[in-house]
């Protein structure tokens, strides 16, 4: 359990725009006065920022290297069958027989070093996904099917139909650029399953007549459907253009329905790294992509978390400006990531600022850094390594303190 915070002197990023206020935690959440036993932090100088939401990963595929057998594809679905053909070569057979706490825990732990602590999960709802010792906050509620390649359409049906019309429900949907890609917006809504709770994820093939469906008729705080672009992904398996052409339409609906675009880093077997490397690599497409990031990825839209009382946050640098420092960062650049109310890993002079958490001493990407003692022994005890991390050694003979 985490000890109750007062945190004062900090910059508080909070509805697009900073201010200096006191902030206090119990129980890993967000309350309006301080306990009366609340350990008092000063952290002048920094400016707390909304932890970050992927909204688009497969949580235990992170431990694959990024996979092609082609320079360009035209569907996401000929990389598929490209993939699947080798289940049983290496390196994925061995990578398949890994247990999967481990492999979705290497997961997990991507998104918590770049700051990513809620995420959705695209696949199987794992049980260990929603252990309270996971590494970040996994979307619980959710409806989803694979694609309309991977699914069958009585697949599809049911699995749409059985999700709640509050609760979102994902599909990998026109990733390509070839005539099927293109088709794939018309074939969803015949089925009957384009709704207000519908998220396309990747959408590279849509098509400007599939947005005027889709959002012609919007109206804010109606609701619509909604996008997730993995622009990493996008470029790697369908080439420079289509990504940028992708950008272009998918960033004209931002304009105009702006919460309705959301970002997500999809998985290391076609992405390039983790969630800030899709920050960093949108906005050399589209220069106001974190006008984007700072109004909906850092808040999660409403009706699928409420994030305002959650204790996640990013203890950044104080003059953060409009969004540029987060567009060049990589995670080794973040002082402090905060989850639940606790220090999870951090700069060595921020982490001694909260002397009841013990830490480890460890390096990313060649920084050095402080981690949380228990999310140390979870890393000692995975056999999956997370590139990049190195964390000492755990002291011997000795009692820790959660």
């Amino acid at each position: 359990m985490s000890r109750p915070l007062h945190i004062k002197n900090a910059s508080i990023w909070h509805d697009n725009h900073s201010e200096v206020r006191d902030i206090y935690t119990k129980n890993g959440r967000i309350v309006d006065s301080p306990a009366h036993d609340a350990l008092v932090i000063d952290l002048e100088g920094y400016t707390l920022f909304p932890g970050l939401v992927n909204a688009h990963d497969h949580l235990e595929l992170n431990h694959y290297p990024r996979t092609k057998f082609r320079e360009v594809y035209n569907n996401a679905h000929e990389w598929g069958e490209d993939v699947n053909a080798r289940l049983n070569d290496e390196p994925f057979k061995t990578l398949r027989a890994y247990p999967l706490w481990d492999k979705v825990f290497i997961g997990g732990l991507k998104n918590l070093l770049c700051g990513a602590t809620t995420v959705v999960h695209h696949g199987v709802p794992h049980k260990p996904l929603f252990r309270k010792d996971f590494p970040v906050r996994v979307l619980q509620k959710y409806g989803w099917a694979h694609s309309l390649h991977f699914s069958t359409e009585a697949e599809i049906i049911n699995s749409y139909r059985s999700t709640p019309k509050d609760t979102p429900w994902f599909i990998h949907l026109a990733e390509g650029t070839d005539d099927i890609a293109k088709g794939e917006y018309q074939r969803l809504n015949k089925l009957g399953c384009v709704g207000t709770n519908t998220v396309i994820v990747h959408g590279v093939g849509l098509t400007f007549d599939d947005v005027e469906a889709a959002w012609g008729q919007y109206r804010p705080n109606q609701g619509g459907v909604e996008l997730v672009w993995c622009p990493t992904s996008n470029y790697y398996l369908f080439g420079k253009k289509a990504h940028q052409d992708a950008a272009i339409t998918n960033g004209h609906w931002s304009v105009v329905h702006a919460a309705m675009h959301f970002m997500g880093s999809d998985s290391r077997l076609t992405a390039d790294g983790d969630f800030l490397d899709e920050i960093r690599f949108a906005s050399t497409v589209i220069h106001w992509v974190m006008d984007i990031i700072l109004e909906t990825v850092a808040w999660l839209y409403p009706k699928w978390y409420s994030v305002t009382s959650i204790g996640n946050f990013l203890a950044l640098p104080l003059e953060i400006g409009n969004g540029e420092w987060l567009c060049n960062a990589s995670r080794k650049d973040i002082p402090m990531i905060i989850h639940n109310g606790i220090p999870r890993i951090g700069n060595p002079e921020l982490m001694a600022k909260f002397p009841h958490i013990q830490t480890v001493a460890c390096t990313l990407d060649g920084v050095e850094k402080r981690i949380h003692i228990e999310l140390a022994k979870q890393i000692h005890r995975c056999k999956l390594k997370e590139p990049g991390l190195e964390v000492d050694a755990l002291p011997q003979n000795r009692f820790w303190l959660i």
